[in-house]
């Protein structure tokens, strides 16, 4: 074989060792970048889910609470707020019927009388209270003439409501009792409709709504004897709610909605308006709760409520 010969045969084995080195360094480069794809979609997914909405619950016995969400990305923090703490508490019926057993039991017959009251009185005031104490919550009472209510039966009713364990004394730690006429921290008044709108004045009741004006405590009497279409004919919760509700506000209180539709509504409701799908109830349930646990149970109202 020539020489001529054999340079061409080197040269064209040098071509093929070249072109099989330029295949396997191109396959290693595919694949190193289809590893670092891989790599980058790991540490995407990773990154995402680090950074995910995060939503945490905590359930206690009838009560469910909804915390603060908050969704983080790479770039900007973003946080998005619940409304604060929503606190939904259940109870069954056995327990809304129970709720309903006090120690004076004259819820069902809310202390009514057949016979008118013998006076020229426009006030009737109770016989039988204690004298002022500065380490309790003293109030005082009176009715008007011309309404069929024992005045002594709605004193001890009110008492044994306030100083129930499942009432206001266990957020305010002092016992309520009824006093005489001359010092108080507030008044129970029991009125006509037409009386109750004059002495609610400013506040609009209608005929038809009791109110808290100042230190007094208006209760209409058609509301004490009719209750309010959300109770049905279920009178005993909804004087509890009644006394409840109005001695909430003396104790600076203010109107909350329904936090959940078929959980109890709370006393703070303007129930006797509607219970907004909650179920009607009539002790500060959720004011205990926040006020021993330190759980905030406030439940916004809808918009167009005032």
């Amino acid at each position: 074989m020539s020489n001529n010969s054999r340079l061409v045969i080197l040269f064209i084995a040098l071509i093929g060792i070249a072109g099989l080195s330029f295949v396997i360094f191109s396959e290693d480069n595919v694949d190193q970048q289809t590893n670092t794809q891989s790599e980058a979609e790991i540490e995407t997914t990773s990154i995402i889910s680090n950074n995910s909405t995060t939503s945490t619950s905590s359930t206690t016995t009838l009560m469910e609470t909804t915390t603060t969400t908050s969704t983080t990305s790479t770039s900007t923090t973003t946080t998005t707020t619940i409304p604060p703490n929503q606190t939904a508490i259940y109870a069954t019926q056995e327990e809304i019927n129970n709720s309903k057993k006090i120690s004076y039991d004259y819820l069902q017959s809310g202390c009514k009388k057949d016979e008118p009251n013998n006076t020229d009185e426009e006030w009737i005031k109770p016989l039988e209270v204690f004298t002022y104490d500065e380490n309790k919550i003293n109030f005082k009472l009176k009715i008007e003439s011309t309404i069929q209510l024992k005045v002594d039966c709605i004193g001890k009713l009110i008492t044994s409501i306030l100083n129930d364990s499942r009432g206001w004394i266990k957020v305010t730690e002092k016992e309520f009792q009824l006093v005489d006429d001359v010092e108080s921290e507030f008044e129970f008044i029991f009125a006509s409709p037409e009386k109750t709108d004059e002495l609610c004045y400013p506040l609009e009741t209608n005929g038809i709504y009791s109110c808290r004006n100042e230190q007094q405590i208006i209760i209409n009497f058609f509301r004490w004897v009719n209750g309010a279409i959300d109770f049905g004919s279920d009178l005993e919760t909804y004087r509890l709610y009644l006394i409840n509700h109005e001695v909430g506000h003396i104790l600076e209180w203010g109107h909350v909605g329904c936090p959940k539709e078929g959980a109890l509504a709370p006393v703070m409701m303007q129930q006797s308006k509607s219970t907004m799908g909650c179920e009607p109830y009539g002790w500060p349930i959720y004011e205990i709760l926040e006020k021993e646990f330190g759980i905030n149970t406030y439940s916004y109202l809808p918009e167009n409520d005032n």
